[in-house]
């Protein structure tokens, strides 16, 4: 066992060593079991017990500060659960700032994961993991699982600067980050968050997700909250968010700030947005927005998740006749401080509103629609299901104007030609459609402001 443990600890160590260092120090060090682990320190050494069971609180704070004072990684053994109740950069009567450097041993993206299986930390109802700090450094490959409560977080009031969350698995958190800012080259990556009800919540303070990514991640917003989103950050520069599913959030976007301000997005890339009602919506302090989707998925998948997606409240809207509309779900949103982008997207089946036009709901003669639809977007007409009074995906019943909306860059794939007598007249000209492999654009004739004549015309 204790042979298997060293080639473990080798394994992770390589990479580190070779930062710096010649082949023949890297060799040395390897073939030498105590200097392998005079590169880690495991909680046991500092009076864990790791049973799951007896408060491990105390002994992870001494190990956490002895890790960053003497620059070693925290090793976290499989089959022992640590027991925490209390905040662990809480040492010396106050909140220490580190370097974390916090090895587990779970496989990188290996279904769901308890602590008693491959070792980790379980958090007590309430407790803020790390507090009042700055952060950097990495957490790799650790299982931390919290109490399924709004209060119970990772990061409150922190700032993350260069942290790296690599093939680790967080469950049953209120939020992964509290009131705390991401910048600096962060890398949040390979990882799963389970039932975590707000992934970035901002509540007190302004914060922010700058120069960092988060990619390939599966991130789960859990069934107990009606209208959670999944990030709250209230600005972003430099930032992809690229290849991630994410789900059962209400909101996915919903920045928010404590004052006036404008949201510029990160650039939403390739990623798989499944079970919510709103892809953005500001909050209040958000004057304007500028958001760009490209080649994401939207899909509300079977009926069955549908039934799931009506326990999110919807959002109330004031219309500009002073009645209060609850907000249909929606893809896209525009008004006229609002420049939305969503390019070479896949829409797929039961979505119930994928783009809807906020002035519709009082029959407003808008100016301007910045919601555009560019690239290859496919989006299957014949998988989507409708219910009664839903609104229609695109046009909202057509209560707008003709020419508020570019779609030329939509391709709607059906299996057959339409009958321009069936509502596709009221489309705007331009619309596009594949049948057979061809592709057909609808012209229309107008006669006094409306609509005379529509065909089907085949683009070369």
């Amino acid at each position: 066992m204790k042979n298997r443990f060293i080639l473990f600890l080798a394994s992770l160590l390589v990479p580190a060593l070779c930062m710096g260092m010649s082949s023949a120090n890297i060799e040395e060090i390897l073939q030498d079991e105590d200097n392998i682990l005079n590169y880690c320190y495991t909680p046991m050494q500092f009076g864990a017990v790791g049973n799951g069971k007896a408060d491990d609180t105390n002994a992870l704070r001494k190990a956490l500060y002895q890790s960053d004072k003497d620059g070693k990684i925290l090793y976290f053994p499989s089959g022992k659960t640590f027991k925490v109740t209390g905040t662990l950069n809480y040492y010396q009567g106050k909140y220490q700032s580190y370097t974390l450097n916090m090895m587990g041993s779970i496989p990188v993206m290996k279904g769901s994961y308890v602590p008693e299986e491959y070792g980790g930390i379980t958090v007590a109802k309430g407790v803020k993991l790390f507090k009042d700090a700055s952060f950097k450094g990495s957490i790799e490959k650790m299982c931390i699982t919290g109490q399924r409560d709004l209060e119970t977080h990772v990061f409150n009031n922190c700032t993350c600067s260069g942290l790296v969350v690599y093939g680790c698995n967080f469950a049953n958190f209120g939020a992964m980050f509290f009131d705390t800012s991401v910048d600096k080259v962060s890398r949040i990556q390979d990882s799963k968050f389970l039932t975590v009800f707000y992934f970035a919540r901002n509540v007190s303070k302004s914060c922010g997700f700058t120069d960092s990514m988060i990619s390939g991640c599966y991130i789960n917003g859990g069934m107990e909250q009606n209208d959670n989103a999944c990030f709250e950050w209230g600005y972003y520069n430099g930032v992809t968010i690229t290849g991630n599913f994410i789900d059962y959030y209400r909101t996915i976007y919903a920045p928010k700030a404590v004052s006036k301000q404008a949201f510029v997005g990160p650039t939403s890339y390739a990623n798989q947005y499944q079970v919510f009602r709103y892809l953005y919506y500001p909050g209040d302090n958000i004057t304007t927005v500028t958001f760009s989707s490209v080649s994401d998925s939207f899909n509300w998948n079977d009926p069955e998740t549908l039934d799931k997606l009506a326990k999110f409240v919807p959002i109330k809207y004031k219309g500009k006749d002073g009645k209060s509309y609850d907000l249909p779900p929606f893809v896209a949103m525009c008004n006229t401080t609002w420049n939305i982008t969503v390019a070479d997207a896949k829409i797929e089946r039961n979505m119930k509103a994928l783009v809807f036009v906020n002035s519709s709901l009082t029959e407003y003669e808008y100016n301007r629609f910045d919601v555009s639809f560019t690239g290859n977007n496919q989006y299957k007409e014949g998988q989507i299901n409708y219910k009664k009074g839903d609104p229609k995906p695109f046009y909202n019943n057509g209560k707008y104007p003709q020419n508020a909306m570019n779609i030329s860059g939509i391709v709607e794939v059906l299996d057959k030609m339409p009958s321009v007598n069936a509502g596709w007249s009221e489309s705007v000209p331009g619309r596009n459609i594949q049948v057979g492999g061809k592709v057909y654009k609808s012209v229309n004739s107008v006669n006094g402001g409306k609509i005379s004549s529509s065909s089907w015309q085949e683009k070369k």
